[in-house]
């Protein structure tokens, strides 16, 4: 009694350090920044009170709002020339060394006044990025340190020379006049030069000098009214104001009452998941494996959420959350997989952002998800999981936005690709993390189960060569038993599965069972019965080492261990009796070393492989030889107390019994026809 109770004491210890452990993890990993309590996004309508705003705070331009003023800067670029006062000068000494010019006062007049007019604010190279300019557009000339602004029409161009030389020799046109424009196209140049490096400089100036801070918000402004649409200048100011909230409001106080907070409220949850696995799934609560692997499950899409949400939180609903309760579901039953999704949901949703549109999305598709069959080693079940998955989310999501919106108009299109992903993801990585978690946690999942169906298995094949009679009687007991366990809600494949190995451990000496004994003499006959006992007995131990060496799983191993309890092999402690009626007979030698069934699985078993095994002793049984078979056989276990640690009703057992009746009817009646 002391050593249980040492023994219960360190389990429990155990499974609270196991949630200590849980909860600090998750506290630590939880982002720690004040979350703003209100929810938005862009072209959704804020649904709270009128926002006014508690401090004051700047509202920065973003990218693209700098992008387009830059863009518009260089659309209407301002031009830098820089002028050359040694043009004019060398053209005056080269005109006064002109014969024609020189000795006629009338053409030195019109000469000079042309000379004036072009070079009074100067005439420009014909350069490519003149040719955009309008009338209005400024050119600036360096003058001394300084610019000086000109209106670009003032400006003579190569354009304008012809229209300035014609309009004052338009009255005239003798050779001298003709000779006098040719020498005036030719001596006339530019003396205003493109600066591509002052343009350049200024735009760069004006580019750094634009104003970072698009609106300014002081205490007690109107940031948003109730029922506004969220414009994409009033997400920008929200999202500014969150952030501005977020640094300002936030100090280590509150952290450490944010702390507290997580550290509290995660405890709840894990303390009420414990709690319910305790009350509902005892089993699992006494297996650490298996409540270490649903600890396990729970932390790893937890760890994974945080990370995206640290990282990339646009694209949370890209996470296969649904991964979680299909793969539990492939080791435990329904019950349990959704109450694991529901308590993993429950602790997201602290810290996911619009946290009931996510606990909605996730509770209906983790629930419609688990009316799939459970037998998802097969790619056409788990495609159709996918396939529920993606279709419920973008329903769900559709329906949403359309309760919140009044029409699909502004649903987010983004959001149904990362619905589409997460179905991809859920089928890629549930047999892999399936896998995984067989492997590490030395759990037995229904993909496995399944795999050691298949007849063809290296122990199997060996079962068939050594002892063909033993294959047909356990595959026989199979049928039955898995009959037996739908009818009483148990796991029917791991009976099926269970009953195709418990006796395994008859390969080593299959002569000495008599399924096995065709057409040869029976060998116990030489032996005596202590002897006979013995090789009976010990199929269950060679059982068991054979499941060792072949890697069956622990739940499979328990049906060899368990498949005779600890009862006693009548018929030879009888017969030593009978040989040595005055000396005591001692039981242990003639019982099996047990345990006794422990489950309703393996106590299925025992009854199956007990009465299938008797009834061959019946030759050309009637249906009320069958039923007192099963009556009696089942009343003599109960007598023995077999059913003593396995959770299995009397109201079981009777359903188990009219079952057995109907399934050996079955077989003894095709037999006779």
């Amino acid at each position: 009694m002391a050593n249980f109770f040492k023994f219960y004491n360190k389990n429990i210890a155990y499974k609270i350090l196991v949630l200590i452990i849980a909860v600090l993890l998750l506290t630590f990993f939880f982002p720690k920044k004040k979350i703003m309590k209100y929810e938005f996004l862009e072209g959704k309508t804020w649904s709270y009170e009128n926002l006014f705003s508690p401090f004051n705070f700047l509202v920065p331009k973003n990218s693209q709002d700098i992008d387009l003023e830059i863009q518009k800067l260089k659309k209407h670029q301002e031009i830098f020339c820089i002028k050359n006062e040694k043009t004019v000068k060398n053209i005056k000494k080269k005109l006064k060394k002109i014969s024609i010019i020189r000795n006629n006062k009338h053409y030195n007049q019109i000469v000079h006044r042309i000379i004036n007019t072009i070079y009074k604010y100067g005439y420009l190279d014909n350069y490519d990025n003149f040719t955009k300019q309008n009338k209005n557009s400024i050119i600036f000339l360096k003058k001394d340190k300084s610019w000086i602004p000109i209106l670009y029409q003032k400006i003579i161009t190569y354009d304008k020379i012809n229209d300035l030389l014609e309009k004052n020799f338009r009255k005239k046109s003798n050779h001298g006049i003709r000779i006098l424009k040719k020498i005036l196209r030719k001596i006339i140049e530019p003396n205003l030069f493109y600066s591509q490096y002052y343009t350049d400089f200024f735009l760069k100036k004006k580019i750094q000098s634009i104003k970072k801070i698009k609106y300014s918000f002081t205490k007690g402004d109107n940031i948003i009214n109730s029922n506004e649409i969220i414009s994409k200048n009033k997400f920008q100011i929200l999202s500014s104001f969150k952030k501005e909230y977020e640094n300002k409001i936030w100090n280590n106080k509150k952290y450490y009452c944010l702390v507290i907070g997580y550290f509290f409220i995660i405890s709840m949850i894990l303390t009420l998941f414990m709690l319910y696995v305790f009350y509902f799934e005892n089993k699992i609560f006494q297996n650490n494996r298996k409540l270490n692997f649903l600890i396990i499950n729970i932390l790893l899409i937890s760890l994974i959420t945080i990370m995206i949400l640290k990282y990339k939180s646009k694209i949370l609903y890209i996470i296969p959350f649904c991964i979680l309760p299909i793969s539990v579901r492939a080791f435990f039953n329904l019950n349990l997989s959704i109450f694991i999704h529901l308590i993993t949901i429950l602790l997201l949703s602290l810290i996911t952002p619009n946290s009931f549109e996510f606990i909605f999305l996730q509770m209906i598709a983790g629930f419609l998800v688990m009316l799939t069959k459970k037998n998802i080693s097969k790619m056409e079940n788990l495609f159709i999981a996918a396939v529920k998955i993606t279709i419920t989310y973008i329903t769900t999501f559709s329906l949403l936005t359309l309760i919140r919106e009044g029409s699909l108009e502004k649903i987010s299109w983004d959001t149904f690709s990362l619905f589409f992903f997460s179905g991809i993801l859920t089928t890629l990585f549930v047999h892999p993390l399936i896998f995984l978690f067989e492997k590490l946690l030395n759990l037995t999942s229904d993909i496995s189960l399944l795999e050691l169906s298949d007849t063809s298995t290296p122990i199997l094949r060996l079962l068939s060569q050594k002892a063909p009679g033993t294959l047909q009687h356990v595959l026989t007991v199979a049928n039955i038993a898995e009959e037996t366990a739908v009818a009483i809600g148990a796991n029917s494949l791991l009976v099926r599965i269970g009953s195709i190995y418990h006796d395994i451990g008859k390969i080593k000496k299959p002569k000495y069972f008599i399924e096995n004994q065709q057409n040869i003499i029976n060998p116990h006959q030489k032996l005596s019965p202590k002897q006979s006992a013995k090789i009976i007995l010990e199929h269950v131990s060679i059982g068991v080492k054979l499941a060792k060496k072949y890697h069956l799983p622990d739940s499979i191993t328990d049906f060899i261990r368990t498949h005779h309890g600890n009862s006693i092999v009548y018929s030879f402690y009888e017969k030593q009796k009978k040989i040595y009626p005055n000396i005591k007979v001692d039981k242990k030698q003639f019982q099996y070393s047990g345990p006794k069934p422990f489950s309703k699985e393996t106590a299925i078993v025992m009854i199956a492989d007990s009465i299938e095994a008797a009834s061959k002793s019946i030759k050309n049984p009637s249906d009320k030889d069958l039923e007192n078979l099963v009556e009696n056989i089942i009343e003599k276990q109960k007598i023995e107390n077999q059913f003593s640690n396995a959770d299995i009703t009397l109201k079981e057992i009777e359903k188990v019994k009219q079952v057995l009746k109907k399934k050996l009817k079955n077989i003894y009646h095709t037999r006779i026809i």
